[in-house]
């Protein structure tokens, strides 16, 4: 059984054991007694978001960081990532709230009643007649997960009259009720309520799972910009070099013309090409500086990335991931087991498949078995009359003293008893409803069977789009390098070409386009090659597992 972050409520609590407890013991959660949960909020988790808490190496200004530290800061930082957190925790509150039918119920009534009335008749004596009725009820209910309920009703009543033929007066009358009711047919042995309590159990669950797979995007989203900042890194350093070649060669065509052995033309070509390569150098690194707030943002809880202590630098070099060796079938069966949507659509069909047996519930006749038992007293002042001499002018001849004590005493002898035993049948004609919710319910398990499929042939697709960004900047990552190599080479040849006079300064330019241009191609693949790779854990659900991240663990983080 998985642990819960607020503790486990039973389905019932004992009448005498929560009245005493409450009145007379503190109670923890404010150290006051019972009462104080009718007019305090419930005392419950939440989820604090502290200061963030930088990781990493900070060393001449900047920050170097690892993939697994920018994880570790996303997860404890990032907003949405603990907002999604709230979610588990309202879910874990609806058990209790749906295991609230089983609590006890107890209720007290007082009233007081004064009523001056005139005689009907001759037999109730004087003219008038005054009344003052005192009545106290108290009650306890409760429900249990057989079917059961069990009352108990107690009732006092003080009836002080000036009615010349009341014997008793003042009259305590009391008496207490002991009431059974057992379902035998709808519920029996289970109740409605207990199915809805597992409903919300596996609702719980997928909460849980729902986190895990909006985190694990989060995570994605995360590598996604670590490796974008590392390509905008190399990709500011391949511009800094294009713009030292384009230096390089208006240097040496400065040189030609004030020797006159180059055209004032070569030299604007130049420049010209300088001034574009510094253009590009502005580009990346503002680039680098929009990639880097994206990146702040998903790990820091920063108002504004600029509040980051540096700047970042991703600590984990480029590097070319292992080829994918499992076939397709073997890395389907792992996802179909890991990804939290399947999970969730196991759940959901359950769920349903609960809500059908409910619905098959609902269409039995209702049948109740009742047995009820009840002992009566009566105490006061017993008024002893004289009607000798006539109706009207009856004299007290005694007065026997009586009060609550002997209602009391009488009530608990057992001597005024009685009895119930009954069954109450409850037969719909048509029976209309439960039947159309018992059709529903087999329609919902059908849709629920169906979206389980849908599921797993989505994610079966987005394995194949995985393996196939995979090969297709693998491949990319093979053309890359050649074209490097060719580059090199037909740069080289340029550069010798122009040092003896032979080559021009337009097709220097263009060949060191050429390779810079390779260049930047072939980091763009090994980049996403990469990424791709991030993209395909996502597809199988092994993101978690990749990082060593504990579900369990992550989830409690900043709970308290």
């Amino acid at each position: 059984m998985k642990k819960r972050l607020c503790l486990n409520r039973s389905h019932s609590r004992p009448f005498l054991f929560l009245l005493l407890s409450g009145l007379l013991l503190p109670a923890p959660m404010y150290g006051q007694n019972l009462f104080s949960r009718y007019f305090r909020d419930q005392q419950r988790y939440s989820v604090t978001v502290g200061p963030t808490q930088v990781q990493g190496t900070l060393r001449d200004g900047k920050v170097y960081l690892t993939e697994e530290e920018v994880i570790s800061m996303a997860l404890v930082h990032n907003l949405d990532v603990n907002v999604d957190r709230h979610s588990y925790l309202i879910d874990e509150w609806t058990i209790d709230q749906r295991k609230s039918v089983y609590d006890p119920d107890f209720t007290f009534g007082f009233s007081w009643d004064r009523n001056k009335t005139p005689s009907s008749n001759v037999l109730q004596g004087g003219q008038s007649v005054t009344d003052v009725l005192t009545l106290y009820n108290a009650g306890y209910r409760q429900d249990f997960s057989t079917g059961t309920s069990f009352e108990f009703n107690f009732e006092g009543v003080r009836n002080r009259t000036t009615n010349f033929f009341s014997r008793v007066i003042p009259a305590i009358d009391t008496n207490f009720e002991v009431e059974f009711r057992q379902n035998l047919l709808e519920g029996f042995r289970r109740i409605e309520p207990d199915y809805e309590i597992e409903i919300a159990r596996n609702n719980l669950d997928s909460s849980e799972q729902e986190f895990k797979r909006r985190a694990t995007e989060t995570v994605v989203q995360v590598l996604d910009a670590y490796w974008e900042l590392q390509f905008a890194l190399q990709d500011i350093e391949v511009k800094e070099k294009s713009l030292q070649f384009a230096n390089t060669v208006l240097d040496h065509n400065r040189s030609r013309f004030e020797v006159g052995t180059a055209a004032r033309l070569e030299v604007v070509e130049a420049e010209a090409e300088m001034a574009s390569r510094r253009e590009e150098l502005i580009g990346s690194q503002f680039n680098y500086r929009r990639v880097q707030d994206q990146l702040v943002k998903l790990i820091t809880s920063y108002q504004d990335p600029r509040e980051f202590p540096g700047e970042i630098v991703p600590a984990k070099q480029v590097y070319t991931p292992s080829s994918i060796s499992d076939s397709f079938e073997k890395l389907q069966a792992a996802a179909w087991e890991l990804r939290p949507e399947v999970q969730q659509a196991n759940l959901a069909a359950l769920n349903e498949e609960l809500n059908l047996a409910v619905s098959r519930n609902r269409l039995k006749p209702t049948l109740d078995l009742v047995a009820g038992y009840r002992q009566f007293g009566l105490g006061g002042n017993q008024i002893i009359l004289d009607f000798s001499e006539g109706i009207e002018n009856a004299k007290v001849v005694d007065i026997i003293p009586g009060g609550a004590s002997d209602s009391f005493s009488q009530l608990f002898s057992g001597d005024f008893y009685g009895y119930t035993v009954g069954l109450n049948l409850e037969l719909p004609i048509f029976n209309t409803d439960a039947l159309a919710q018992n059709a529903q319910a087999q329609v919902a398990m059908d849709r629920s069977l169906l979206q389980r499929q849908s599921v797993q042939q989505t994610i079966s697709l987005e394995i194949r789009d995985a393996l196939t960004l995979i090969e297709e900047n693998e491949a990319r990552l093979e053309a890359g390098q050649e074209a490097v190599r060719f580059a090199t080479e037909r740069l080289d040849g340029e550069e010798a070409r122009f040092e003896v006079g032979v080559g021009t300064t337009r097709l220097l330019i263009e060949a060191q386009r050429d390779l810079l241009q390779a260049v930047s191609v072939l980091l763009r693949a090994q980049i996403d090659l990469i990424k791709s790779h991030h993209l395909l854990d996502r597809a199988l659900g092994r993101t978690f597992d990749r990082y060593n991240i504990r579900l369990s663990e992550t989830l409690k983080t900043n709970v308290n």
